[in-house]
């Protein structure tokens, strides 16, 4: 079993990386293999709407990205921390989350896959809401959210969350699930209903109606028999 962590905080070892590292820690102690991913040293373009990746299945920026998505793809479970930055999740968060439109949303390529969203703030407000949205995109590219957990930061320069010893215990709880939610296959029934009903019929149909414009995208729908 394979856990990727990523931080996209724009500090090496800030307060996010700390909860997604100890989280981590406590997937080894059970026998995962694993790995740490801090973006804030990648080289990470913005998502420029030139639909490249919709007609051809390739993004036609050449950076750090490929990188990542490489062992995501590789990756059983996902571990996504952000930091709150002005009520919503980092920048580098969103520019993987906007490169990953068609590469993995469109496509289901995280079928099969778990993960937990974590957020840091200097308060807790909306600092949750952001870890569930974090944990909730893997839901939009075909996968599971087994949770989220949000900590609050002492002061912005400390390596100290708020009821630390409780908020570490949390994680190690979450990492716990994690684990046990990839090695059991869990299915979970009402985001796979969700799914089902409302999100993939909207997107095959908007698919099926720009096969001309998206020939990828239509030919591998036809591929997996989204399309019939």
């Amino acid at each position: 079993m394979k856990i990727l962590g990523i931080s996209t905080s724009g500090r090496f070892n800030g307060n996010t990386s700390r909860l997604v590292k100890r989280c981590l820690d406590k997937a080894a102690e059970l026998g995962a293999q694993t790995e740490f991913i801090w973006a804030g040293n990648k080289k990470l373009g913005y998502c420029s709407a030139c639909e490249h990746c919709m007609k051809t299945g390739e993004c036609i920026v050449k950076d750090d990205y490929q990188e990542i998505m490489n062992k995501v793809l590789d990756a059983d479970g996902l571990i996504m921390g952000t930091p709150n930055y002005a009520f919503d999740m980092s920048g580098l968060m969103k520019t993987i989350y906007d490169r990953s439109h068609c590469l993995l949303y469109y496509q289901r390529k995280l079928a099969g896959k778990y993960a937990i969203g974590i957020s840091v703030g200097g308060h807790i407000y909306r600092t949750g809401q952001i870890a569930k949205t974090v944990a909730q995109g893997i839901w939009l590219c075909g996968g599971y959210y087994s949770g989220y957990l949000a900590g609050v930061s002492v002061k912005r320069d400390e390596l100290r969350l708020v009821d630390e010893d409780k908020t570490f215990a949390q994680a190690d709880r979450l990492a716990v699930k994690l684990f046990n939610d990839i090695s059991r296959k869990k299915t979970f029934l009402w985001q796979r209903w969700l799914r089902g009903r409302f999100l993939f019929p909207a997107v095959t149909r908007m698919v099926f109606n720009n096969k001309d414009k998206y020939p990828y995208l239509y030919n591998y729908y036809l591929e997996k028999k989204y399309i019939k």
